[in-house]
């Protein structure tokens, strides 16, 4: 149901040009929200809001962590982070994530 609220909150605002989908478990560190990649790398992205979006509102409201779809654009941060500018959230599975060390305990 977050899930849903998160694409529908977003579904108005037009994706940003250059937006791509990146696959993986959303998650807190501290007071920061951040993607894990559903890769062997497993890198990660802080998450904010794209310019006139609200979406990390209803993000912070769903049972973390939790699997999904981020549709965003990349940016490098200005200490050579990657950030993901947010459009939208789809596909969000709370309290479920893609990293087999997890599943294994690790």
């Amino acid at each position: 149901m977050i899930g849903m609220l998160i694409a529908l909150a977003a579904g108005a605002m037009p994706v940003q040009e250059g937006a791509d989908v990146f696959i993986g478990t959303v998650e807190l560190d501290g007071t920061a929200l951040i993607l894990r990649r559903c890769d062997l790398a497993e890198n990660r992205y802080a998450l904010v809001d794209a310019p006139g979006g609200h979406v990390l509102d209803a993000l912070r409201k769903a049972r973390l962590p939790a699997f999904g779809e981020v549709i965003g654009r990349y940016v490098e941060g200005k200490d050579g982070g990657s950030i993901l500018q947010v459009d939208r959230v789809e596909e969000l599975t709370p309290g479920k994530n893609c990293h087999l060390a997890d599943a294994l305990g690790g």
